[in-house]
């Protein structure tokens, strides 16, 4: 199951009314502090944005963007975005929204909205932003995903999060799946390519199914969260792909108590990541994790 964090530290989250199923995580790069979050399905297309102390930092409608089942969100670079509005929204970066959900694995295509980074406001701010949208396909037929990241390449890279098995019945790896930045020009829906997998298996054991991930600042590092585990994997800084030869590093965050336990960031440069939990008001933990060893 992984060692225990080194050290934990509970943050009280005073999210507004309509921050009901947080079920996502993703820290600003340009904003100290700054988290950004979704909704899970069936609820409204907002964004929003919370601090490391736990305090509302303001939301925003997506304009563009249906809600059919959010799960995921990443800040990467815009790359091109069309959607950037100088003195509105900081400059070069966007958040990701991953509309990747399908639990039924039954939809043919999914989409991925993108929107310039808003400033963090004061509690209770409401204000908008409009979304591009990226429509995509598996080439091997629907996956449930709930982990999105986008390295400083402005790739995006998808891991599936349910148990699938091979010909034989065995437990497949997770998989992980590819769209290229020119996706976002190309006509739709866009193929997205399958480049990895990682040493995980979903199914292998208890609440060992994957529900977020996130690259390390230096983009190093990837955190990649199950319910009961979060697995560390080394990084390419260049292209944010794992390096199959470094075994992860795994740790065990069940003993939180924290249910349902789903997003995971980075908290900034400090190398300690920082788990949120769905339900209003769930708290924020800080866990100090074991990292993956580069040396030989």
């Amino acid at each position: 199951m992984g060692a225990l964090p080194a050290t934990t530290r509970l943050i009280r989250v005073h999210a507004r009314g309509d921050l009901v199923e947080n079920s996502a995580a993703a820290q600003s790069f340009e904003q100290h502090g700054v988290i950004f979050t979704v909704n899970d399905s069936g609820n409204d297309p907002l964004l929003f944005a919370l601090d490391t102390t736990g305090a509302d930092r303001g939301a925003w409608r997506v304009h563009g963007a249906t809600n059919v089942d959010w799960e995921a969100t990443s800040v990467g670079p815009c790359a091109g975005s069309r959607a950037i509005v100088p003195g509105v929204a900081m400059p070069n970066e966007c958040v990701y929204i991953g509309d990747t959900g399908d639990n039924k694995e039954a939809r043919m295509s999914r989409v991925i909205y993108r929107v310039p980074e808003p400033p963090a406001q004061q509690a209770g701010f409401t204000g908008d932003v409009t979304a591009e949208a990226l429509h995509f396909r598996y080439p091997d037929g629907p996956h449930d995903v709930e982990a999105m990241y986008v390295p400083p390449n402005g790739f995006i890279y998808l891991i599936t999060k349910r148990p699938r098995r091979d010909a034989a019945r065995r437990l497949r790896p997770a998989l992980v799946f590819e769209l290229p930045p020119d996706s976002w020009s190309k006509p739709s829906p866009v193929v997205a390519q399958l480049v990895d997998s990682l040493a995980v298996f979903p199914g292998s054991a208890p609440l060992r199914v994957i529900t977020d991930a996130a690259l390390s600042p230096d983009a190093s590092v990837l955190a990649v969260r199950t319910y009961a585990q979060v697995y560390t994997f080394a990084t390419d800084p260049a292209t944010g792909r794992v390096i199959g030869a470094i075994p992860p590093a795994v740790c065990n965050v069940v003993a939180l108590d924290v249910w349902p336990g789903e997003g995971v960031t980075w908290l900034g440069p400090s190398g300690k990541l920082l788990l949120t939990s769905e339900g209003r008001d769930a708290p924020m933990q800080v866990v100090d994790c074991p990292m993956p060893r580069r040396d030989p």
